[in-house]
């Protein structure tokens, strides 16, 4: 069972539609997400937060962040999904540092979904800009690469105007090193359920254990340990929600000792233990 959704940069550096989807579930990945709401609302859930993305809202997603939709109150739903690796947007020098703390750093504190309230926006030329961006890639005529990316800086630029966010600039600076270690994370995903060791995680992204810790929570706001624990946690809730499978198996699916260890560590998590969990949905 992985949460990773594998899109390929290197072919695919864009992925742009409308949908009318009231269910996406749990994922994360590479790719930056931005969603528009058109019509309706839905629900979406960003670590255990949820939000309700009503008409007009403009949401980013952030790279590697766990997410997913759900139905909220309304039948008739259209929302736009801008996938782009934002990586590869070219970001000049003078703004690349302030733009990595506002799109790709995040903090235990503001690890949710950026969201902008329809009231902060002028609807009509959002309404265009979405358009517009759908169109061009959907027809790809000439030069509709430049206005695809002309168009996400165009939206990512109201997002760092519009929102309200305690952003500590670092002073170091970031390297070709912070991106490539976030791949650790899909490394993770794919092999939680088999014992991980962190000394072995280090050795793979060859850095000095101080040195690996502090750049896992630098980027991810909790430690890799928390992290592994948060993953297996999120697989078995899953598992809880969406099958029969008793908490014995569930317990050895996911990557914990026994089912007791399971057990403890979920209602550290949640308040309830995960028999209670499942009774809710009874």
């Amino acid at each position: 069972m992985q949460l990773f959704e594998y899109i390929d940069i290197l072919k695919q550096p864009y992925d742009i539609f409308y949908t009318n989807s009231v269910h996406s579930p749990l994922h994360w990945h590479y790719y930056s997400e931005i969603i528009y709401m058109t019509k309706g609302s839905i629900t979406i859930t960003c670590n255990n937060r949820k939000a309700v993305l009503k008409e007009g809202n403009l949401c980013y997603i952030y790279p590697l962040q766990l997410h997913e939709f759900s139905e909220a109150h309304d039948t008739e739903v259209q929302y736009a999904v801008l996938k782009f690796d934002i990586h590869t947007i070219n970001i000049t020098q003078a703004y690349i540092s302030k733009f990595y703390d506002i799109f790709i750093r995040r903090t235990q504190e503001t690890d949710f979904c950026m969201i902008i309230d329809d009231k902060q926006l002028n609807r009509a030329y959002i309404d265009f800009l979405i358009y517009r961006t759908i169109q061009e890639y959907t027809d790809k005529k000439d030069f509709y690469a430049l206005q695809v990316q002309s168009d996400i800086y165009t939206l990512l630029i109201e997002f760092a105007r519009k929102i309200e966010k305690g952003i500590i600039t670092l002073k170091e600076k970031h390297t070709d090193t912070d991106f490539s270690f976030y791949h650790i994370l899909e490394y993770i995903d794919t092999h939680s359920g088999e014992p991980l060791e962190i000394h072995e995680l280090v050795e793979m992204c060859h850095m000095s254990y101080s040195h690996f810790a502090k750049l896992f929570r630098e980027n991810y706001g909790r430690s890799c340990k928390e992290y592994i624990t948060y993953i297996r946690l999120n697989k078995a809730q899953d598992l809880l929600f969406h099958t029969d499978y008793d908490l014995n198996f569930i317990a050895q699916e996911t990557g914990f000792f026994d089912c007791s260890h399971f057990i403890r560590t979920y209602k550290k998590w949640k308040g309830i233990t995960p028999k209670q969990e499942r009774m809710k949905l009874i």
